[in-house]
């Protein structure tokens, strides 16, 4: 691992302030770090399901859902803490969900890797949602069970490209997120097949309008991923008919007394594509 930076010299190098949301789940994470065990993956997780391949074939039919399992955040606090995990994603399964995506950071998301791996086990591509500052994170991704690892382009900066070659040695598929544009060719250089792009600004956590065209200028063979801001079914088809491949949709799924009948209205109203 020593072709890789500290994870303290990423977080110091973000440039954002100590008091934002991002650097202090950042601190966090690089806390959690120093107090890392390699794990042990015994017995080996199934074979990870192709999170590409799952998005591909949805947008293929008007758009692909993601469907995230997270039970609070540094902005809004425990929002849903205590949802059970098998019993919401099994209404993700039944709404048709593409591919899950599950919060792992313990201090700010009440997440854990328990729930990445019982996730993994439904046989449904997996997103391990983090705060990927070391490859001891790969790693972790890797044994329970993740299909795909997320990369934060803002975050990572010119380690963006690095990081996404250790995944895919690892097996793992990377999505870069991105917030700006400026940002785009930390994921050109990474060679990103899976892009996305963060509605809610990750130092104050507040939402604006990304759009999907100079993206798709950008990556055109890439899978287009809107994520945050989407509060209803029509939120999410309206980034279909902008240009967005997928949605990722957490907060408003954890909060519904429906997701499954939330993911099926999505699905009942997708844009047919030629």
């Amino acid at each position: 691992m020593s072709s890789f930076p500290d994870p303290l010299q990423i977080v110091e190098s973000t440039g954002l302030p100590e008091s934002s949301h991002l650097q202090r789940v950042l601190r966090s994470e690089r806390e959690r770090l120093l107090h890392w065990v390699p794990p042990v993956v015994e017995p080996p997780p199934p074979p990870a399901p192709g999170f590409e391949e799952a998005l591909r074939r949805e947008a293929s039919l008007g758009g692909a859902v993601i469907a995230e399992f997270k039970q609070g955040s540094p902005s809004l606090g425990p929002f849903a803490q205590g949802t059970p995990l098998l019993r919401q994603l099994e209404h993700y399964r039944q709404g048709g969900a593409s591919a899950f995506s599950i919060l792992v950071e313990p201090s700010f998301f009440l997440g854990s890797t328990a729930d990445l791996r019982a996730a993994a086990s439904l046989g449904i591509p997996c997103l391990y949602k983090g705060f990927v500052i070391s490859e001891a994170q790969l790693l972790e991704a890797k044994a329970c069970g993740a299909s795909a690892v997320l990369l934060i382009a803002r975050v990572l900066r010119e380690h963006t490209a690095p990081f996404a070659r250790e995944a895919a040695a690892l097996g793992l598929e990377a999505l870069v997120e991105l917030h700006d544009l400026t940002e785009l060719p930390l994921a050109q250089a990474a060679g990103a097949r899976l892009v996305g792009i963060n509605a809610r600004d990750l130092a104050t956590f507040t939402l604006g309008s990304p759009g999907a065209e100079a993206l798709r200028e950008a990556f055109p063979e890439a899978v287009l991923i809107r994520e945050s801001g989407l509060a209803t079914p029509e939120d999410a088809l309206a980034s279909f008919e902008a240009g967005f491949d997928a949605v990722l949709i957490g907060e408003a799924l954890m909060r519904s007394a429906d997701p499954a009948g939330f993911l099926g209205r999505i699905r009942a109203g997708r844009p047919v594509r030629t």
